[in-house]
């Protein structure tokens, strides 16, 4: 029987020194990657003073509330072209209501939230321009300069043009 072959190669030319050093290489990289990343974005979801959050909240519902009482309701439609909103709602408007704000959340990047004026064009209908919209599940908020009442809804986008306000 032969006597084993001796390996002759440098280390650095082997194969398994190099699979060992890659694993925790590996790990290093994915943490400097993950420090980078904590330093670099924003905390959008975290508020300041969440008690006046909440009692917002409060007042946000009973503004809903009252929208409802009012039968207050409508659609409203995004192009994403030239960032034309128009909201057409259900029945007329009360009396003296006069330009409404359009506040769109994004879900997680306070930066990117919009508020617009929208002009009445008739009786049931108002217009508005907004930057354009990145994809994502924005949330809509319509209400007049006294903020007696609010309608909400959700425009998807870029899959829908058609939120439903109520």
């Amino acid at each position: 029987m032969r006597p084993p072959r001796e390996d002759t190669k440098p280390w650095y030319k082997q194969f398994w020194p190099w699979f060992l050093i890659s694993l925790p290489l590996s790990v290093v990289i994915a943490a400097i990657y993950t420090i980078n990343l904590a330093i670099e974005t924003q905390d959008g979801l975290v508020t300041d003073d969440y008690y006046k959050e909440g009692l917002a909240i409060h007042k946000d519902a009973d503004s809903a509330a009252a929208a409802r009482r009012l039968g207050i309701a409508g659609d409203l439609t995004y192009d994403s072209d030239t960032g034309a909103v128009t909201l057409r709602v259900d029945q007329p408007l009360p009396q003296g209501t006069g330009l409404l704000t359009l506040r769109l959340t994004h879900p997680t990047l306070p930066n990117q939230d919009q508020m617009t004026q929208l002009t009445p064009l008739d009786e049931r209908s108002l217009s508005g321009r907004i930057e354009p919209l990145n994809p994502a599940p924005w949330k809509i908020a319509v209400y007049p300069a006294d903020k007696g009442w609010r309608i909400d809804g959700r425009l998807v986008v870029p899959e829908a043009a058609v939120a439903r306000l109520d």
